[in-house]
């Protein structure tokens, strides 16, 4: 983890070396870029594409985002349904309605008022714990030139000291430790995967970004239409 750290392109970053042994791609499972070095590969991310699109990286960061977040939304909402369910049963047994649909119809605009408000709040915050995640991952994968179990351990306990660094030392280190292993082991089950079903994880965003691709290429010509 040291190891990692002291090479990771964050401390890199600050403390630039003259020459690192991420200057070009180490294995296949990246594309192989002759002309581009550790930070241009990087940087390269945040660009647009020769047709005006975002890169295969950035739109995967974005779905993981959305993802995240429409979870998030969904487990927060279905809990809160629940409970404004069983509140609003305890605090009107003895309220008197217009009608039996009136009733209804005060319990529906509690439970969905409940759903977007805590669902909100809690796919907001996985949304952004993905964000985090998948944005350090994939520059540390673009960096290093390889995807490696140690670049989702990095991008965990990244992820794990920003969200506990409100609690103090003791639950940044907590926070550290338990995103880096979190980050392991998802990496490794994402390693596996692919090596399972023979694909890299460059076909696999290639194929993502060329469905994305038809998509607006279908959108603008009906917008021309």
């Amino acid at each position: 983890m040291i190891r990692l750290l002291s090479r990771s392109p964050i401390l890199t970053l600050i403390f630039p070396l003259e020459k690192t042994s991420y200057d070009k791609p180490m294995s296949q499972t990246i594309k192989p870029l002759n002309d581009e070095l550790s930070w241009d590969r990087v940087k390269r991310i945040f660009t647009i594409d020769e047709n005006g699109w975002y890169r295969k990286e950035i739109q995967s960061i974005i779905n993981i985002t959305l993802c995240g977040f429409a979870t998030g939304l969904c487990m927060g909402g279905i809990v809160a349904m629940k409970n404004a369910v069983e509140t609003f049963i305890a605090n009107n047994e003895a309220s008197q309605f217009i009608s039996h649909f009136d009733a209804k119809r005060n319990l529906q605009d509690k439970v969905i008022l409940n759903f977007l408000k805590k669902g909100t709040k809690v796919g907001l915050k996985i949304g952004l714990f993905c964000l985090i995640f998948s944005s350090v991952t994939t520059c540390t994968t673009a960096y290093r030139g390889k995807l490696a179990v140690e670049n989702y351990m990095l991008g965990g306990s990244v992820t794990g000291f920003l969200f506990k660094i409100n609690l103090g030392l003791r639950g940044m280190l907590v926070g550290t430790g338990l995103g880096g292993i979190l980050g392991g082991l998802c990496g490794t089950t994402s390693i596996i995967i692919l090596k399972l079903s023979g694909v890299t994880i460059d076909e696999i965003l290639e194929a993502q970004q060329q469905w994305i691709n038809s998509r607006n290429e279908a959108r603008e010509k009906i917008h021309t239409v």
